[in-house]
């Protein structure tokens, strides 16, 4: 810990490397974290502020010592907290952690059954629900609940049958007791 605080004393670019590329990694970490606990995932959440509240310790708090002697690495710290949050949910959106609930409203009661065979041969486990609309116009509705991962895939069966479905994806944020896609990572 005395010798990172050492080096980050002075003012090479190395040093400004070392503090800009740290902090870019520890504001992605606590992106990551924030949204996991977010999601109800929050053992992994904690874990992950274990390794965040370490890079801010060492990187952070040993670049802030000085800092009137050198403002050049405030200027880099700003930027990295800037990039870092950016990066951080670019790498939970890949990860595509936690799951949705997807609802897809058709007017033609075939199309909704169609898609509903699509699906269930892909896995996904749903729900067909009768609706209705304005003026009191029959519609169907089909619930979904998936890995985020899925989604995707999910909304391609629903447009590929009805490119007029009117959907939504909502975050949820706990799942229990349901059936989810079994054949589907």
């Amino acid at each position: 810990m005395k010798l990172i605080a050492e080096f980050l004393s002075g003012s090479s670019p190395y040093v400004y490397l070392f503090v800009f590329f740290g902090k870019l990694f520890e504001v992605a970490l606590a992106s990551l974290r924030s949204q996991l606990i977010h999601k109800g995932q929050r053992l992994p959440g904690a874990i992950m502020a274990l390794f965040e509240y370490t890079f801010w310790l060492c990187i952070t708090a040993s670049a802030l010592t000085g800092f009137a002697n050198d403002p050049i690495k405030i200027i880099i710290l700003i930027a990295a907290f800037s990039i870092g949050n950016v990066l951080g949910s670019v790498i939970e959106e890949k990860m595509a952690l936690g799951y949705c609930s997807v609802t897809g409203l058709f007017v033609e009661k075939n199309d909704a059954l169609q898609a509903a065979v699509l699906l269930r041969e892909q896995g996904h486990a749903l729900t067909l629900i009768p609706a209705e609309g304005i003026h009191g116009a029959e519609r169907i509705a089909i619930l979904t609940t998936a890995k985020r991962k899925n989604v995707a895939h999910i909304k391609e069966i629903l447009f590929s049958v009805d490119p007029e479905v009117f959907l939504t994806v909502q975050v949820t944020q706990q799942v229990k007791g349901a059936t989810l896609a079994q054949n589907r990572k």
